[in-house]
């Protein structure tokens, strides 16, 4: 080969190398972030395991009533839905990229050791900042926007998904919600 090409090929190298670790750093940074988020709620947050559980039990009876076979609830990713529910608030906004620039796709890799496992997985994300009590009634707003938004209506009543983590997290009469969807795992995956 010669010295030209075997120096680019060098250099080319070095630099995948470079965005490979600074890509491990990066989502390294994002687990530590999310982890100190739910360990440290921003001031006057809480979490609501009791609209948690009312709002997966809304999104059964939806997909009950669109013959779907209903969500088995779980705690495997409760810890990035609480996330970025605190995340939203904190940081005023609402969307499925994090405040740290993460996309759902890349803060969900950092919870899991290969990706690969989980053939199919979703978010949906949504708040009610209306000034009302903080109640079921509430909840059921908030799950309203999803089934009025045809991609988080999709996600709700996707047979590729098995299983959801809902996160509700609330300040004041504010509510933030997060609903993790995932397939069953496989086994192995593709890297295992």
């Amino acid at each position: 080969m010669n010295k030209p090409r075997n120096f680019c090929l060098q250099f080319v190298a070095v630099i995948l190398g470079f965005l490979v670790a600074a890509g491990l750093a990066q989502a390294a940074s994002y687990k530590g972030f999310a982890e100190s988020l739910v360990r440290n709620l921003p001031k006057g947050a809480q979490f609501r395991p009791d609209l948690e559980a009312i709002i997966a039990g809304y999104a059964n009876a939806y997909r009950a009533r669109q013959g779907k076979k209903p969500l088995t609830a779980s705690d495997r990713f409760l810890l990035p839905a609480r996330a970025h529910a605190l995340d939203m608030m904190a940081n005023g906004f609402l969307g499925h990229n994090a405040s740290t620039g993460h996309n759902f796709d890349s803060r969900m890799r950092v919870f899991v050791d290969d990706i690969t496992q989980f053939p199919g997985m979703a978010e949906n994300a949504a708040r009610d900042s209306q000034n009302t009590p903080v109640d079921k009634i509430k909840a059921r707003r908030l799950f309203q926007q999803w089934i009025d938004s045809r991609p988080h209506r999709k996600a709700l009543v996707s047979r590729d998904y098995a299983f959801v983590s809902t996160a509700v997290a609330q300040r004041g009469n504010k509510i933030w919600a997060v609903q993790i969807f995932w397939a069953t795992p496989r086994e192995k995956g593709l890297f295992q």
